[in-house]
């Protein structure tokens, strides 16, 4: 069988020594937090659950892998926890970077989308226990879509797509990340 071979960093920060992408990724984890808990606020707690999947799902993990920077992913979880105000429950945010030696078996995105600088996707999980069994979904990022429809043309070539990597690995690493942090 033939190695895959990895896809090398591309466009215009391709070049940044890696403390400047270190920077740029730091920066993309804050600028995300903030952006998500501005979204929480303007769409309201009901509606902002409901469009994470946290209304069937336990845990809405979604990376991002840059093209200035292909052996990182970030990685925000969202997920409920018990209100220190009284409330059934509040979202919390998750965000953080890491390298990921999985990616390297990564199909190379930017075949798919040639303009994209970052691409994105969704990760719905419900860990098994207590009898039930686990589920998942891969989804791609609602407001993403029209951009993404030229590189998509077909839904069945995004699920053959989806399926050819191992995303829920990589989804699973970032809530263990954010258990530990908690």
């Amino acid at each position: 069988m033939q190695a895959q071979q990895y896809p090398p960093d591309t466009g215009s920060f391709a070049s940044l020594r890696v403390e400047e992408k270190k920077k740029r990724l730091d920066a993309m984890v804050q600028l995300w937090q903030k952006d998500t808990s501005r979204r929480l606020e303007r769409e309201g707690y009901r509606e902002f659950i409901k469009a994470m999947g946290l209304d069937e799902y336990r845990y809405s993990v979604w990376l991002r892998f840059p093209e200035w920077q292909r052996a990182a992913v970030v990685g925000q979880v969202i997920t409920l926890r018990r209100s220190e105000a009284g409330a059934p429950e509040d979202p919390a945010l998750f965000n953080v970077w890491r390298n990921d030696p999985l990616l390297k078996t990564l199909p190379d995105w930017k075949i798919q989308l040639p303009q994209e600088t970052v691409f994105n996707i969704c990760i719905r999980l419900t860990p098994g226990g207590l009898g039930e069994g686990s589920k998942w979904a891969v989804v791609m990022p609602k407001e993403m879509i029209p951009r993404y429809k030229p590189g998509w043309p077909t839904q069945q070539e995004w699920v053959a797509w989806t399926h050819a990597f191992d995303w829920v690995s990589v989804a699973v690493g970032f809530i263990r990340a954010m258990l530990d942090a908690m």
